[in-house]
């Protein structure tokens, strides 16, 4: 089973640092430009299912890799949607220092494991990622295995079903940014062994420049 994870192309948020979350935010013209580009390296691959977050950002990209029309038409579920970050969402770093300082300091300490209001919290996520990899891994079965899965969504998810997957200590800081409209492929075995074959690959966005 190979998974193909993708995150969706640049939005004006990422552009500005602030925390996306599951708030509703579109592509801007570069991220409209990243999809258009990852689009068409995607569209030299064949894939037996297409799944994406329904997010604006993520349905936006996953349209324009629609478009090539190789691909299966996606399926959006909820169940990768970016993890949400509770009152944090939509602000700067700066901003979070100086609206919730004691907060920040935390968060220094530990960006994933601190407790941050209204948030959905790790437990959650994590539950979501088991759910939604046993699915991925009953569809592989069903099918045979012969063609990977594309998975078009967020970054806090991509990294977190990164942990999840290569079992990572959870409890370590996560080194792994994953960039806008990047490529990152996970293979996993009939003996079940996991194997990372290529990581936040964006080669196919120098043909921009």
């Amino acid at each position: 089973m190979d998974l193909w994870f993708v995150r969706h192309g640049t939005t004006g948020y990422n552009l500005q640092g602030r925390l996306q979350g599951t708030l509703d935010i579109p592509l801007g013209d570069q991220g409209k430009k990243e999809a258009r580009l990852l689009a068409e390296r995607l569209g030299k691959q064949k894939f037996s299912f297409f799944f994406s977050s329904p997010l604006q950002r993520t349905r936006e990209t996953s349209s324009i890799i629609s478009e090539q029309g190789t691909c299966p038409k996606p399926i959006y579920t909820s169940l990768i949607e970016e993890y949400s970050w509770g009152i944090i969402q939509g602000l700067t770093r700066e901003e979070i220092s100086n609206r919730y300082p004691d907060l920040w300091r935390q968060l220094q300490q530990s960006f994933h494991l601190t407790d941050i209001p209204q948030a959905e919290g790790m437990k959650r996520l994590f539950q979501r990622i088991r759910f939604f990899h046993a699915l991925l891994a009953r569809i592989s079965l069903d099918n045979g295995g012969e063609d990977p899965i594309l998975i078009v969504s967020h970054g806090r998810f991509i990294q977190a079903f990164i942990v999840y997957f290569i079992k990572y200590n959870y409890n370590n800081s996560w080194p792994f940014p994953v960039s806008p409209a990047s490529i990152t492929v996970l293979q996993e075995d009939s003996q079940g062994t996991r194997r990372m074959k290529l990581f936040n690959d964006t080669c196919h966005l120098n043909a921009e420049g």
